[in-house]
């Protein structure tokens, strides 16, 4: 690395102040061929960065736990969402029984009125006036004993 800061250092004090620098043009550069050097190794392109830590600058939320922590987070979250389905599957039951049994009532609601009908129909005046005359029962207009006029 040392080499390297040398060689730009060198560089600079060459080409001089930006204002009396030429540019060249791309037929008058000469082809430059890169001499062949060592790649840096991983120590070397950590330098001081080895000591800071890895922290990212876009997850601040997750540099401060811990992968045992981060797991059980993970764990209750799972479990969270697996009782929120059971509940979400449970209510559908629940509400599919409750539509079953209004069904019910009103078939059951129904049937009563219709027995209820048949029932006032059998004991209604109409059939007990005619019952009434074949027993040999006479009629009357008004409620009451019947009043009986001499002459």
């Amino acid at each position: 690395m040392a080499v390297q800061v040398q060689k730009r250092q060198a560089r600079k004090r060459q080409s001089g102040s930006a204002k009396t620098r030429v540019r060249a043009t791309p037929s008058s550069r000469p082809n430059r061929v890169a001499p062949s050097t060592k790649l840096p190794g991983w120590t070397e392109l950590a330098g001081k960065n080895r000591r800071k830590s890895t922290r990212t600058p876009g997850s601040p939320l997750l540099d401060g736990v811990s992968t045992s922590r981060f797991a059980v987070l993970i764990v209750g979250v799972a479990v969270l969402i697996t009782l929120y389905v059971g509940h979400v599957h449970a209510t559908q039951d629940l509400l599919a029984e409750v539509q079953r049994q209004r069904q019910e009532h009103l078939r059951l609601h129904l049937k009563h009125n219709r027995l209820k009908g048949e029932f006032d129909r059998m004991v209604g005046p109409a059939i007990i006036y005619e019952r009434a005359r074949r027993l040999g029962l006479l009629e009357e207009p008004a409620f009451g004993p019947p009043i009986e006029v001499k002459h």
